[in-house]
C-alpha cells in the first residue's frame, strides 16, 4: 500500500517521496512493484516511468535487515523484461557514486556508464554526484540476466 512504501521511503533518504508522488506513479501508469514476505511485510519497492522509448529508475529501495538478499536484483530483472517487453530502448538510472554496491549490481545486469550528474543527490553537508547508467534493449546477442 501507498502509505507504507512512502514510509520506508523516508528511511534513510534525506528527500523522501511524498504518499502523492508515489498516486502520482500509479496514475501514469509506471512500472510499479514491491517485495513482501509471507506476513505481506514490505520487503523492497521498486519505480520506473516510461518516457518516449525509454524506461527510467525513478526509486528502488530495499528495507535495511533485507539488503544483501536479491531483493534489488529481482526487482530490476522484472523492469528489464518489463522493458524488452515493452519494446522500449533502454533502461536509464542514476546511482550515487559513493554506492558501489547497486553499481556492481547495475553492471552485472548489463548496464553501463554513460556520464556523471554533478551534485545530483543531497547530503548533509554536501550534495553527491550521481553516475548515469544505461541498458540497451535493442542489441543484437543482446544480454540476459534470465
Amino acid at each position: 500500500d501507498v502509505p507504507t512504501v512512502a514510509l520506508l521511503d523516508r528511511v534513510e533518504n534525506l528527500r523522501p517521496w511524498t504518499e502523492a508522488m508515489f498516486y502520482e506513479e500509479l496514475r501514469l501508469d509506471s512500472f510499479c512493484q514491491v517485495v513482501v514476505d509471507e506476513t505481506q511485510t514490505l520487503q523492497a519497492f521498486l519505480v520506473a516511468r516510461r518516457l518516449l522509448d525509454e524506461w527510467h529508475l525513478l526509486t528502488l529501495k530495499v528495507v535495511p535487515p533485507c539488503r544483501g538478499r536479491g531483493l534489488a536484483r529481482t526487482l530490476m530483472l522484472a523492469l528489464i523484461a518489463h522493458t524488452i517487453q515493452s519494446e522500449a530502448r533502454a533502461i536509464l538510472l542514476e546511482v550515487r557514486v559513493s554506492n558501489q554496491s547497486a553499481m556492481n549490481l547495475y553492471a552485472k545486469l548489463g548496464f553501463l556508464s554513460v556520464g556523471i550528474r554533478k551534485n545530483y543527490y543531497p547530503g548533509p553537508t554536501m550534495a553527491e554526484d550521481a553516475v548515469v547508467m544505461e541498458r540497451q534493449t535493442n542489441r543484437k546477442n543482446e544480454f540476459n540476466p534470465f
